[in-house]
């Protein structure tokens, strides 16, 4: 991006130099900031608010002078505007720059009222805050002597000023930016052509009444138009006040017509006439004290160029109000365009063309010999949208086939502008790459042929991965760099990524096959037999078995990583070695069940022992024992008991019962004279407490009761 530069702050239109002008008060810290809506009308263009550590709030009034070198009388006029706006402080920027008498004003009466910014320093502000000349600015042409020549305006001077200001410039600017929002039309594509002026004639009068205080300034532009009391109308005020400092003027134009509706003589009998009828004195009593003429600007007629069409425009100076006209640009003329535009890039001549009119662009397609083309262009200027013209696929085809014909296409990427293939020749793989907009091409890169990769490939699969007698099957280019191999056996696949350029190994995928895996797993575990094979995406699990386990081996996709995960001793085994267990413990043992959880569990019942036994799943080690005496031998050691130590030998036994999860057994016992009581230990067989209690007599019921309590 080009930076700002003093040439382009003079060429900048005045609303994009207040646009920046605005940003760059936002970077300088004011807070608050607005373009003023009619900046001709009240004399300045933005009101500023800003913050000061010291003096508080601070409100400052912009003015923008485009015209030449602002003067002392400038800086007056701007003075008033300050005071009359109550602003603390203003800022007068004049791109041109003021003259030696402005600049020392300035510094004598209106030191720190009235700061100045020239072009220069206008410049050194955009660049100190970063901010960069707008795109469409940079595409207005340089204000060089060249194009100073070229520029169709001159300066006329008048023997008299002019009541309202008058801009060429100001008035361009309104008349494209008119047209800008009517029409696709930018104000960069538009120029002056001719522009005139129309004036017209007009008197300032200083009045008063005989010898009262009543006085004022009057302009007479007409016979039916009279402002007796100027200086109450805002506007007419300040241009009065300004015009009466000036003796004459000067406006840059091609032509000026001057209307003359009164003659001076007339105005005075007007006035003189109108301000004895409005005041309701005689006309005796009017006097007055000073004449000016003025010229007044009435319409401006411009002829424009706009790209490569012309316009008219007419501005009522008065009003603002804008009339614009312009037809589109004939068939013929984008036809013309369209063609040479062809010509010069493909070197073709057109044989077909279609041309489409569409609401905001015209559009030309059609085809020369090898290209196919469009065109939009704006249907007002001319100006190009956008251009393309590309190789036809037919071309396309024939360019491959007369370049390279014993070779062959493997890909083709059509890009917006260039086409990649990947042509298949006798010594390897040519990356052509074809400028679809010339129908040139060249050699971008050579990649080895499939077959010259595919042995270094074959041989890092087979060297590292269970894979034998692999054969390439397929192959592919991948991004016009590398070579993608497909390599099969009965071993299973590898799929290869190489380097087109080396023949280096970058990525691969392996996967061996069903029947691979069954190999590999008995090679490993010899006395197996495979049972079964089951695949997911990512692994095999081989079943195999021998006389005495079954085992799970899980195995990768790749065949690399082999694992045994599961191994269980058989069923028949583990019934063997449980029932030699049982008969350790009781030798009537039988065995009720055997399953297989974590490890193998087996119950049995002997006649005098119950129990479960764990067995370790693959080894068949007995892990843990819960064995218990049955109810029936609990009752029979208890009778042996009874009978040893307390000489009973006829008992009976009223109740028993097991408490599983106590690991208990509270049993009772009627002998000849007394009730037997106890709680005995259903593993050790012990009797952990005893009781009895007289079956006949004064306090056995209540023993009774007691013992009943106890031994539930």
């Amino acid at each position: 991006m080009m930076p700002w530069s003093k040439d382009t702050i003079m060429r900048a239109p005045k609303d994009v130099l207040l646009e920046n002008i605005i940003e760059l008060l936002r970077r300088m810290g004011f807070r608050d900031y607005e373009r003023v809506s009619s900046g001709k009308e009240w004399g300045i263009d933005i009101v500023a608010i800003r913050d000061d550590p010291i003096a508080g709030m601070e409100k400052l009034v912009i003015a923008l002078h485009r015209k030449g070198l602002a003067s002392s009388r400038d800086v007056n006029v701007f003075a008033d505007l300050v005071s009359r706006y109550k602003a603390d402080k203003g800022i007068l920027i004049s791109t041109a720059g003021f003259t030696k008498d402005a600049r020392v004003l300035i510094s004598k009466e209106y030191r720190g009222k009235i700061v100045p910014w020239d072009g220069k320093k206008l410049v050194s502000l955009f660049h100190n805050y970063g901010i960069e000349p707008p795109e469409e600015l940079l595409n207005i042409p340089e204000n060089t002597e060249e194009s100073r020549e070229k520029n169709p305006l001159k300066e006329f001077e008048l023997d008299a000023p002019l009541l309202y200001d008058f801009s060429a410039q100001d008035v361009f600017e309104r008349v494209a930016n008119f047209a800008s929002l009517k029409y696709p039309i930018k104000p960069a594509e538009m120029s002056i052509q001719t522009l005139s002026v129309a004036l017209s004639t007009a008197y300032i009068f200083s009045w008063s009444v005989g010898e009262s205080d009543e006085r004022d300034r009057a302009v007479v532009f007409s016979d039916d138009e009279i402002v007796l009391r100027a200086t109450e109308d805002k506007k007419l005020g300040v241009a009065v006040t300004k015009a009466m400092l000036n003796d004459s003027s000067s406006i840059r134009a091609t032509e000026r017509n001057i209307e003359v509706p009164i003659s001076p003589s007339e105005a005075v009998l007007l006035l003189k006439e109108r301000a004895a009828r409005e005041l309701g004195v005689a006309e005796g009593k009017i006097s007055i004290n000073e004449r000016k003429k003025v010229y007044v600007p009435k319409f401006a007629k411009l002829h424009l160029k706009v790209g490569d069409n012309t316009a008219k425009a007419t501005v009522n100076l008065e009003t603002g109000e804008v009339q614009f006209d312009i037809n589109p640009l004939p068939d013929e003329h984008f036809i013309r365009k369209t063609e040479g535009a062809v010509l010069k890039q493909t070197g073709e001549e057109v044989v077909e063309r279609e041309l489409r009119r569409e609401k905001d662009r015209v559009k030309v397609s059609g085809k020369t010999l090898r290209f196919s083309f469009e065109a939009s262009f704006n249907p007002y200027t001319g100006k190009i949208l956008n251009f393309e013209a590309l190789l036809s696929d037919e071309a396309l085809k024939e360019l491959f086939e007369k370049e390279y014909p014993e070779g062959t296409v493997l890909n083709l990427e059509k890009g917006r502008k260039v086409a990649v293939a990947d042509v298949l020749l006798g010594d390897g793989i040519a990356v052509v790459e074809v400028d679809m907009t010339k129908g040139t091409y060249k050699v971008a890169k050579k990649l080895l042929s499939p077959e010259g990769v595919f042995n270094s490939g074959r041989k890092v699969m087979e060297a590292n991965f269970p894979l034998r007698d692999l054969t390439m099957k397929s192959y592919r280019v991948l991004e016009h760099k590398y070579l993608e191999l497909t390599l099969e056996s009965p071993d299973g696949k590898a799929i290869v990524k190489m380097d087109g350029a080396t023949g280096d190994v970058l990525d691969y995928l392996v996967e061996i096959s069903q029947e691979r895996a069954r190999e590999l797993v008995a090679e490993k575990y010899p006395g197996f037999e495979i049972i079964s094979v089951e695949e997911n995406e990512t692994e095999y699990r081989v079943n195999a078995g021998s006389d005495r386990h079954l085992i799970t081996v899980r195995l990768s996709r790749d065949g690399k990583l082999m694992e045994e995960v599961d191994r269980v001793l058989k069923e028949g085994l583990v019934k063997k070695m449980a029932m030699e267990r049982a008969r350790d413990i009781d030798e009537e043992a039988r065995i009720d069940s055997i399953s297989l959880d974590e490890n193998w569990n087996v119950e049995f019942t002997g006649k005098t022992k119950v129990g479960t036994l764990v067995l370790h799943r693959a080894t068949g080690e007995v892990l843990k024992e819960d064995v218990h005496f049955t109810e029936r031998a609990i009752e029979e050691m208890y009778h042996g008991h009874l009978r040893k130590t307390f000489g009973e030998e006829t008992l009976k036994t009223e109740r028993l019962t097991h408490y599983k999860e106590g690991g208990y057994i509270h049993i009772k016992v009627a002998g000849r004279e007394k009730l037997y009581y106890a709680r005995i230990d259903t593993k050790t067989g012990e009797i952990i407490s005893e009781d009895s209690a007289p079956i006949r007599g004064i306090t056995a019921k209540l023993k009774q009761f007691q013992l009943e309590n106890k031994y539930k």
